[in-house]
């Protein structure tokens, strides 16, 4: 029995048609031009697979994401700037300047006579005995917490004090001399000083040349209290009024409280 003819393979390459039988089992060759042209095409591919595997690289996303945030960060920054006003310079200087007058102003302390009224353990009982030396044209002030003093003069020396204490004696009133420390703004201490001393000279009756007139309107008062009296004394000048002596010795009085 015949056996049956074997029947060509037949394959397509690149367009043409190349037989294949299974006695030769030989497959179709490549020439070295179909192979090159291959080698290219599959390396192409490659070199795409991988730019296309690094556009899709996570580290891309992520300084892509910190180039913006630092874009960002700075425009709002600049536009933040550009809408909040600056300090103003004046309301900062307006409070420098509170706080200097704020600061505590240097103190000097003086050593004084007063001349004493009396000294109460009750506040009214002692209103009531300085409102009786007023009611009679003569100073008098309260000073401290029990005890309280009432204090009817003041001057630099003992020997002065006792002089203005003497002139209670007419009225009645009992007195009694002794030292007392005062403190005055160390600015005013030499003017507070001197104003001390002319109001015990003048009540002594003595008078005051014109050098010591002279040194007292020298000086620049900030003390009200001490104001007024300086004040006081000129009219006594003027006036030759005796209430304008005992006013004086009133404000400055006043200082001690």
């Amino acid at each position: 029995m015949d056996k049956p003819a074997k029947k060509a393979i037949v394959i397509k390459v690149n367009g043409k048609e190349q037989p294949y039988t299974t006695a030769t089992n030989v497959l179709p060759q490549w020439s070295n031009g179909e192979s090159n042209e291959r080698n290219e095409k599959q390396d192409d591919s490659i070199q795409f697979d991988s730019k296309r595997y690094k556009k899709r690289s996570p580290w891309h996303s992520f300084l892509l994401a910190i180039a913006l945030a630092v874009v960002l960060g700075t425009s709002f920054g600049l536009f933040v700037l550009t809408i909040i006003p600056t300090t103003d310079t004046s309301s900062t200087a307006t409070l420098q300047q509170e706080q200097k007058e704020e600061a505590p102003v240097a103190q000097r302390t003086e050593t004084v006579f007063v001349v004493q009224g009396g000294v109460f353990q009750d506040a009214e009982a002692a209103k009531a005995y300085a409102q009786k030396i007023k009611g009679q044209h003569r100073p008098s002030v309260m000073v401290g917490k029990q005890p309280i003093y009432v204090f009817l003069g003041m001057a630099l020396t003992k020997e002065e004090a006792k002089k203005i204490a003497g002139l209670y004696e007419s009225l009645g009133i009992d007195t009694y001399v002794k030292a007392w420390n005062v403190s005055v703004d160390e600015k005013e201490n030499e003017p507070f000083m001197t104003i001390v001393s002319a109001i015990s000279l003048l009540l002594d009756g003595q008078q005051l040349s014109n050098e010591q007139w002279n040194e007292l309107q020298s000086y620049s008062f900030h003390d009200e209290q001490m104001k007024k009296a300086y004040e006081a004394l000129f009219a006594f000048r003027q006036t030759n009024d005796q209430a304008q002596l005992w006013a004086a010795q009133q404000h400055i009085l006043n200082v001690l409280q």
